[in-house]
């Protein structure tokens, strides 16, 4: 069974005039499958992945997670989905501007009620996979994006969850860092096994994953399989 299976999936947003975003979407994402949703602005691209992290509701169709039905969850239980099995990276990184790096990571373990001495333990642990452990004490304004950014993932590994949705991860990185943040989630795709999509309107970025999913117009169209990466550092860096 697929880890995350759409059928027919439609969403209408009604502010004053409806606007049919999702117009029947049928996907199907394997469990460890690297996967990136590529489409231009306006696409329903980041309504999807709302949808996929349970962040917002889908109007007809259904949206199966791991054999569970995704249909009128209470906030509570869409938030202990959420806190169990998903991790998100942000294009604004979303960390707390006055807060450590340590303290950002340890967050989702406060939400889950990890003691304090544990919560920092395993922070420190991520921070250190993720070459971060002088940043340790360091407030989000004192780092790079691309630490920023590696806050940001290692806050979403804590919890191990199954799927990390990262809407947009490069967006506010040069290209240069953008390669390391992608090699990066690669390796995590193929060490840890983790279900990893991407939510991306660069070529680029896509082209790092394993399959790329078009969408345009709220319609999935061409899905290709992407065995062989093409070598993004290369194609951007001649």
């Amino acid at each position: 069974m697929a880890l995350i299976e759409l059928k027919d999936l439609n969403k209408t947003y009604n502010n004053g005039q409806p606007l049919h975003v999702l117009k029947g979407i049928n996907l199907s994402i394997e469990r460890g499958e690297f996967v990136s949703i590529m489409g231009a602005s306006g696409s329903g691209k980041s309504t999807l992945l709302n949808i996929l992290g349970i962040l917002d509701n889908y109007d007809t169709g259904t949206y199966t997670l791991d054999g569970k039905l995704i249909k009128d969850l209470t906030e509570r239980q869409s938030a202990d989905y959420r806190n169990r099995m998903i991790g998100f990276i942000f294009q604004s990184f979303n960390l707390i501007g006055f807060k450590t790096a340590v303290e950002n990571v340890e967050l989702p373990l406060y939400y889950q009620g990890v003691p304090r001495r544990k919560r920092h333990e395993l922070a420190m642990e991520y921070l250190e996979k993720l070459g971060l452990t002088p940043w340790a004490k360091h407030f989000p304004n004192e780092m790079s994006g691309g630490q920023k950014q590696r806050v940001a993932i290692a806050r979403a590994l804590i919890t191990h969850p199954q799927i990390i949705l990262a809407d947009e991860p490069t967006g506010a990185l040069d290209s240069k860092t953008s390669v390391e943040v992608m090699q990066l989630l690669k390796k995590l795709n193929q060490e840890e096994g983790i279900t990893i999509i991407v939510v991306t309107h660069e070529s680029g970025v896509a082209n790092e994953t394993n399959k790329i999913i078009h969408i345009k117009d709220g319609i999935i169209g061409q899905i290709e399989e992407n065995s062989d990466h093409a070598s993004w550092g290369a194609s951007i860096i001649k």
